[in-house]
């Protein structure tokens, strides 16, 4: 295997791995009937597949990362997408949240690449839209048939990742997925208004949603920080779900939310793919479980149409910084320069990001 966010909408769905591979403690107790059930459910459907093979990319000593292989590492690519959403006319889904997840099976380590939807892309082979930003190339692709692996293709050629697996939910299936759940308590780190009127939403502090209030706190863009601030919000539904489930839901229920939330889900993961998912996550505690966002800052990008709109900007030199140790195999190393990502002056400056555990993320007291 390989070492390897529609405006309005941002979601963290760390939990649709979680719903997935946590019910599958049930599939293995309750044997080959819930095992067909869910292999009927699981399916690519119309993300199609993970490119076959990447272009030629060179890191430090001449080493060519579309080659890189690497034992007991899952590399995956989630997603959630705006398909569903009635509230804009638009051509085709925005993946409006991208994480890439690094799980390491030998060492009991999960490492999440949160990155911002809003990410500027410059000049790379995938079309991503009038505004060039990475949400757009899952259906501007020229990949019709599998435009999953638009969206692969852009990271792989910015960041030098590769995937071996996918995940992608669209709103509905976060929707339900809560829903059946009954909804899970979750700490709010601040408080957060509405954008347009500036009413207080919710005061920080803990707080049980369910899939509609998830969704209102998580697409919330009343923030001096856009996307890197928003970034941080998902964090605290990260690290909601993982308590959720892997110490408090009870398996029967686990196993009824990931039938019911299947046949949302697009992915190439097959059922005993998802066991060993499942066998290296159950060795994970929280403080196993490292989370960063892409470092960066605002930059204004001139569209195709000649307009201007407000951009996420990747920093370059922190950035493979922490990819190189974080989210590549030991000894391989890309440099700054290597990385394909556009050269950006920020006039406005950027912020830095190191990371942290859930195990340092607040989480709220379960009260039921």
């Amino acid at each position: 295997m390989s070492s390897q966010p529609n405006q309005k909408h941002n979601w963290g769905l760390w939990a649709v791995v979680a719903v997935a591979v946590v019910a599958l403690l049930a599939v293995l107790g309750y044997g080959v009937k819930t095992y067909l059930e869910l292999e009927s459910l699981l399916d690519t459907k119309d993300a199609g597949n993970l490119p076959e093979s990447y272009e030629s990319m060179e890191a430090e000593g001449g080493v060519d990362l579309s080659t890189v292989q690497e034992k007991d590492v899952y590399t995956i690519l989630v997603a959630v997408t705006d398909e569903g959403v009635q509230e804009e006319e638009r051509d085709g889904a925005n993946t409006d949240v991208l994480m890439y997840i690094r799980l390491d099976n030998k060492n009991h380590k999960m490492n999440i690449l949160q990155i911002p939807r809003d990410t500027y892309v410059g000049d790379i082979s995938v079309d991503c839209g009038t505004y060039h930003r990475i949400n757009g190339a899952y259906s501007n692709g020229e990949n019709k048939e599998n435009p999953i692996a638009n969206t692969a293709t852009a990271i792989y050629e910015l960041l030098g990742l590769k995937a071996d697996n996918y995940a992608v939910m669209d709103v509905e299936g976060f929707r339900t997925m809560l829903n059946t759940m009954g909804g899970i308590w979750m700490h709010i780190p601040r408080d957060l208004y509405d954008k347009e009127t500036g009413k207080l939403m919710f005061e920080a502090g803990d707080k049980k949603i369910n899939g509609d209030t998830a969704e209102v706190i998580l697409r919330n863009r009343a923030t001096t920080l856009g996307d890197y601030e928003r970034l941080e919000l998902q964090q605290s539904f990260y690290a909601a779900v993982f308590r959720t489930f892997m110490e408090q839901y009870p398996i029967g229920d686990a196993l009824q939310v990931a039938k019911n939330t299947a046949v949302y889900l697009k992915t190439d993961f097959s059922v005993p793919d998802l066991v060993g998912v499942y066998l290296a996550l159950k060795e994970l505690k929280p403080e196993d479980i490292y989370v960063v966002r892409c470092s960066g800052g605002p930059v204004n990008v001139e569209g195709t149409n000649g307009k201007m709109a407000a951009l996420y900007g990747v920093e370059k030199e922190n950035t493979a910084r922490i990819l190189n140790e974080h989210f590549r195999p030991e000894g391989v190393v890309v440099t700054e320069d290597q990385l394909g990502l556009p050269d950006i002056e920020f006039e406005l400056g950027y912020n830095v990001d190191e990371g942290k555990y859930l195990s340092d993320v607040q989480t709220a007291e379960i009260k039921d």
